[in-house]
């Protein structure tokens, strides 16, 4: 069973936080740290200190912003950082096949719709019905 960190969200624990453990992620050891800060006063410490992975290597593709993002987190993020989370949220769904399609398919009737819009706002400055 894997659980999460409330500190920074990390789903990956191998134990509760509690008893002393440590989070892999953050760095938070729960029953002592968390004693004397509270969990939003940790997250807010490790944002600032750069939201670095604590122990040894992170996992494949972890993102800590995108990681905080899901869980709801949006608003504690650095203004700095809206662009890496965009690029990691394109990463991850541009694999998918279906959701590919569906891009191209709104691409194309965004370029349409514009297209449209334009003749049509010609038209009217040019006083033609039609």
């Amino acid at each position: 069973m894997k659980y999460q960190c409330p500190v920074c969200f990390y789903d990956g624990l191998p134990y509760p936080p509690a008893d002393y453990h440590i989070c892999l992620c953050c760095g938070t050891e729960f029953g002592n740290d968390d004693a004397d800060f509270s969990h939003a006063q940790l997250r807010e410490m490790w944002i600032e200190s750069g939201a670095r992975w604590f122990f040894r290597e992170p996992p494949v593709e972890w993102n800590p912003w995108v990681q905080l993002v899901k869980a709801g987190m949006l608003e504690v993020i650095p203004d700095s950082q809206t662009r890496v989370i965009i690029d990691a949220a394109f990463a991850s769904i541009g694999e998918d096949a279906d959701y590919q399609k569906q891009e191209v398919l709104i691409a194309e009737e965004f370029s349409r719709t514009d297209w449209e819009a334009l003749v049509i706002s010609e038209r009217e400055l040019a006083g033609v019905e039609g």
